[in-house]
């Protein structure tokens, strides 16, 4: 039985250790999407809204046409 638990109790820290790996993931992606888009609003060129960002150019494109 304490096996079992034990195996249970280590998936379930991995779980948690990949959920927050993924949010965090998720958080900086979405921290960068947001930083673009101000620098889009106030009239960055495209090129160095990508350079800034990290974000492709095609990315940035499509959120610039979002924007309108």
């Amino acid at each position: 039985m304490q096996i079992t638990t034990g195996w249970h109790e280590k998936g379930r820290a991995e779980g948690i250790k990949e959920g927050l790996k993924q949010g965090i993931k998720q958080g900086i992606k979405e921290g960068k999407l947001e930083t673009a888009r101000a620098a889009l609003r106030k009239g960055l060129p495209e090129d160095v809204v990508a350079e800034i960002t990290g974000l492709d150019l095609e990315t940035v494109r499509r959120l610039k046409g979002g924007l309108n």
